[in-house]
Parts: structure tokens; sequence; C-alpha cells
């Protein structure tokens, strides 16, 4: 007789601990859903994660803080927002030609090793616009070239709570290199090394 009651206190206590299990889960997967987003795209608007350059021209970067997903806003107000610039793919160097961070918030370090931006009050806008970066894309051949930003520290809202943020990548698409104008004949080669 004690038997099936402790089989089935035994059940019960097992469908309990695969329910909580589960609600953790379904409540971690939500939280994931409403985070924001900090990182690269290729336009200030919406997040876009692809931009075709030139060989050996200057394009445009923005650094962002965007809502869970386009076309949402963000619904945390945020007071600090670590974040970094790094690669993640095919071996070309991104050279930082020129940076315009956002006047309204306050800014410490560099985009490739680790910038902190802050605002002495807090911050509630759909989207926040960090930085503007004019960048050239130092490759010997071309290709696409994965760049990313993301988050390298706590990252606090406005009363002083940690924040999820998961980081944003852009995929650079560079075209092929301009072929020389004109080959020289074998025989101005030649006449050089005389």
């Amino acid at each position: 007789m004690l038997f099936p009651v402790l089989l089935r206190n035994l059940r019960l206590s097992v469908l309990c601990l695969t329910l909580l299990i589960m609600a953790a889960a379904v409540q971690r997967a939500a939280a994931q859903d409403t985070s924001p987003r900090i990182g690269l795209s290729a336009s200030r608007d919406t997040y876009l994660d692809q931009i075709d350059v030139e060989f050996d021209t200057d394009f445009t970067l923005y650094v962002m803080v965007f809502g869970p997903a386009d076309g949402v806003p963000m619904t945390q107000s945020i007071s600090k927002m670590p974040w970094v610039i790094h690669q993640v793919c095919c071996g070309a160097v991104l050279e930082l030609n020129n940076i315009e961070f956002n006047p309204a918030l306050e800014h410490t370090g560099f985009p490739l090793s680790g910038t902190v931006s802050s605002v002495p009050n807090c911050i509630d806008q759909d989207s926040i616009w960090l930085a503007t970066l004019t960048v050239r894309l130092a490759s010997p051949q071309p290709g696409a070239f994965l760049w990313a930003s993301g988050p390298f520290g706590a990252i606090l809202d406005c009363a002083g709570e940690t924040q999820f943020m998961s980081g944003l990548a852009v995929t650079i698409n560079m075209d092929e290199s301009p072929a020389p104008a004109e080959a020289s004949p074998w025989g101005q080669i030649k006449a050089m090394y005389r």
C-alpha cells in the first residue's frame, strides 16, 4: 500500500519539477524576445545587416541600440551602455577614419577597444544612436566581411538594474579592386632595370 503512494508522489514531484523547468524556460525566452539589440547597422533608421562598398572607398556605419525586433521599439530606459566593435569573420581590417559620437550622451573609450556611452539622467527612446563611423575596409581581395558590435559589460537601466542585450553584425560586401589601367610592355619593364 505504501509503494503506490510513494510512486504517485514521485510522479507528481517529477511533473511539478518538469512544469517549473518549462515555465522558467518560457520566461527566459520571453525576456530574450523583449531585450534590445546593440550593434552595427548600415542604416540609422532601422537595422540593416548588409552594405555594398567599393574597393578603397570610405563608407558609413552606425552604432545603434534598437528594439528586440525590426519595427519594435525599445521598452527599457537605459542609462549606461558599454560596447565594442570587433571582427567576426574573414580577415579584413576596418580602418576607423572618423567617429561622430551622439552629443547627448557621454562617451569614454575607443570603439575598437571598448566605449562606454552613458547619459547623466536617463534615455527613453524607440532607438538610440550612439555613433556614426566613417570607415574603410582594408583587404587584399574582394569578398564579404562580417563585423559586429555588442556589449562588453553590464548594460544598466535607469533603476541601476542590469539589462541583457544581444549584439548586431553587419556584412560588408566589397567589390573587386580596379584592374590596372594599362599593362606595361615587357621591353619597358626590362629597360627599368638596365
